[in-house]
């Protein structure tokens, strides 16, 4: 057999592991029907407060809180800020490019990746600002914060970048392994450092002065007979919350982390298909099988939630003291913290939702891929 080159191998592997982590496919088993949406066997009082109809967005595109006004792109170039109490939109513009990722923001400045390669911001009023070449197709939604903008390119580059300029302020380069998922994640941000997690199970500390490493280690370690089995990278963006840092690996762990050292605090191993949500409480996590799991702080399960097998289920978001997952169809589970029990449901425009909604005080902001934006209230 010959062995292909690398970059055929990761442009063929791109439909199976998009539609491995979309969960719109039955990749690992089980057959081809898919089972019912489940119905809530507990209440909570929650509503969709309102609802937006936006170009279609697609993997890698989530709406950002930042300034008091919630931001989200669409593939087609489509930009908007709407208010996140009413759904009344501020603007809406086209950045003159179809972009790869959703849209980061910090309030001072919305920046948005092209398809051609180029970082692309705007001012909280929508009027552009400046545009910088990435040398590569971004791979993660860009991270505002600390005046600087932070992604990775598929290159395997991490660059951050002045966010009043976008002057380049620094970049590392690592090597690709043979074969990665094609997904879109962000880096996080916090005070002195950026936290990036790596094709290969690894998660990186990095100086955000002049891009220095500060430590690396290992979410997983990858294994298997073959180059798909070995595939292990971090999925969903790495969450800092407190003095640790917790991230998630597909077909490996979850784990925590001392933020300042890397040392390990604890893992589990779990085959995720999305990313993470940490609260003061719980670490939550959706596998590849659409179980939603949730472990103390300390890494004890608490509790296990089955009833969204093979419906694809979102990263979930812990808000309004309920956890948020979307699935394959559209639908949005509000599950009960204490016991994982299904307290709510409600259907949107029948296509996917394959990112991780955000948060605005008691509500929970969500993206379709078809590209409904909408609020659900927990009240």
């Amino acid at each position: 057999m010959t062995r292909r080159p690398a970059s055929f191998a990761r442009h063929a592997l791109l439909l199976a592991c998009v539609l491995a982590l979309a969960g719109c496919g039955s990749l690992w088993g089980g057959g081809s029907k898919r089972p019912e949406p489940p119905a809530p066997t507990a209440k909570a009082g929650a509503r969709v407060a309102w609802s937006l109809k936006l170009p279609p967005a697609g993997v890698g595109f989530a709406p950002v809180v930042a300034g008091g006004a919630v931001y989200a792109a669409s593939a087609d170039g489509t930009l908007a800020r709407v208010d996140p109490d009413s759904g009344r939109v501020a603007w809406q513009i086209n950045a003159g490019r179809k972009l790869v990722a959703g849209v980061g923001s910090d309030g001072d400045v919305v920046v948005v990746a092209a398809r051609d390669g180029t970082l692309l911001a705007f001012g909280p009023d929508g009027k552009p600002r400046w545009s910088a070449p990435l040398g590569a197709e971004a791979v993660s939604v860009p991270a505002v914060g600390l005046g600087l903008v932070v992604l990775r390119t598929s290159d395997n580059r991490v660059s951050a970048f002045e966010s009043t300029s976008g002057k380049r302020r620094w970049s590392v380069s690592r090597q690709l392994p043979p074969l990665v998922l094609r997904q879109t994640s962000a880096v996080a941000i916090a005070p002195g450092t950026a936290y990036t997690g790596l094709p290969g199970g690894r998660l990186v500390a990095i100086g955000l002065e002049n891009g220095a490493q500060r430590w690396e280690t290992v979410v997983s370690t990858p294994r298997g007979a073959n180059e798909i089995e070995r595939i292990a990278d971090v999925v969903g963006s790495p969450l800092v919350s407190g003095r640790e840092v917790c991230a998630a690996s597909f077909q490996g762990r979850v784990a925590c982390f001392e933020a300042a050292t890397g040392r390990s605090l604890w893992s589990r191993e779990l085959p995720a298909q999305g990313g993470i949500d940490v609260d003061a409480r719980l670490v939550s996590v959706s596998d590849e099988r659409g179980h939603i799991h949730a472990f103390s702080r300390s890494g004890a399960s608490v509790w296990r939630q089955e009833a969204l097998a093979r419906r694809g289920p979102s990263a979930p978001l812990s808000v309004g003291g309920m956890l948020l997952v979307g699935d394959y169809q559209g639908y949005l589970y509000l599950l009960q913290r204490d016991d994982g029990a299904i307290a709510a449901r409600f259907a949107s425009d029948g296509t996917a939702v394959v990112s991780q909604p955000a948060a605005h005080q008691r509500s929970a902001l969500v993206q379709t891929t078809g590209g409904t934006l909408l609020s659900v209230t927990i009240d």
